[in-house]
């Protein structure tokens, strides 16, 4: 009777142990994965999403689903992912607001990109530039601090909101280059600009999708682009180390990422057809037309861009006294 119970056992621990296996070994993604976007349906990040969900459903033939969780920043998102399984079937689309500047800005939110996600690509990129409203009487980057040094606050500086990238950017840029504006901001980029072009303030920070429009009308005076290297939306516009000044590279970037403890296949596996799809010119072309450069590369270069980023931020919010 023991042996016949043993055996019985025996038996049904090999079906369960095969049942697991099976289960481990079935190919990833075998049910539809969810890409969180920390903003509303339309913006840049979630347009960059809605394309990254594209690219994976088409080479894995699965099914990748966008779901909007926009609030706080961007920590609502970010919460709700990193407490997520980390089984590769919830994924996050960040970016600066709720990867590096939210931390700063709501530290009760206790997210931590770095300890509480694995990386998985560094997408695409949207660079920084600095407009002017023609009148300002400057054509570049070296007139404009001159004039901005020479008139301590007087020149007043347009952004997306208290708190948004834009002004941490315009923040960041007076504190590195030692002048003083008067921030001014607005509910929203759009607002942003068109008080620029109305004259009722004289400078802003933004990211070229949304200033290119402007500065090709020459409604604007494009002054510097705020990454490494120009911007193949506005290549005749120069870079801030073209101008002297070195080191800068700012602008609102997207990457994919996941739970802590991820599965390293899995987290392979991504980054790969990523990486393969960012080669195409039917990518590349689709990142062109929402204004953004492609990145891709190995998931480190998302660490190293959060931690440039972080103490950056945290940095600069401390300054301005912006932290809630």
């Amino acid at each position: 009777m023991r042996i016949v119970k043993f055996v019985s056992t025996l038996a049904m621990a090999t079906v369960l142990s095969a049942g697991a296996v099976r289960a481990q070994d079935a190919p990833y993604p075998s049910r539809p994965v969810m890409l969180v976007v920390p903003f509303a349906a339309g913006g840049g990040v979630d347009i960059a999403g809605r394309i990254i969900a594209a690219a994976l459903s088409k080479k894995l033939s699965a099914t990748f689903v966008v779901e909007n969780r926009p609030g706080a920043g961007g920590s609502v998102a970010s919460n709700f992912v990193a407490r997520a399984a980390p089984d590769g079937y919830t994924l996050f689309v960040g970016a600066p607001g709720p990867m590096t500047v939210a931390p700063a800005l709501f530290p009760d939110e206790k997210v931590d990109p770095i300890t509480q996600f694995d990386p998985i690509i560094l997408f695409a990129n949207m660079p920084g530039i600095v407009v002017t409203r023609n009148e300002l009487g400057v054509s570049n980057m070296r007139e404009l601090v001159a004039l901005s040094k020479s008139q301590p606050g007087k020149l007043t500086m347009a952004s997306a909101g208290s708190g948004s990238i834009l002004q941490l950017m315009g923040e960041y840029l007076q504190d590195q280059l030692g002048f003083k504006w008067t921030h001014v901001p607005y509910k929203g980029s759009s607002p942003a600009l068109a008080a620029l072009m109305a004259k009722q303030v004289d400078v802003m920070v933004d990211v070229v999708p949304t200033a290119a429009p402007y500065v090709r009308s020459k409604d604007l005076k494009a002054i510097a682009v705020t990454i490494p290297n120009r911007s193949s939306q506005l290549p005749d516009v120069p870079t801030l180390s073209e101008a002297g000044y070195q080191g800068f590279n700012m602008g609102s970037w997207m990457a994919l990422m996941a739970p802590k403890g991820t599965p390293p296949e899995i987290v392979t596996k991504l980054n790969q057809v990523l990486n393969d799809a960012l080669t195409t010119q039917e990518m590349q072309d689709h990142l062109k037309t929402m204004g953004a450069e492609p990145e891709g590369g190995a998931p480190q270069r998302v660490t190293e861009r959060l931690q440039e980023e972080l103490p950056r931020w945290k940095k600069i919010v401390e300054t301005a006294g912006l932290r809630n």
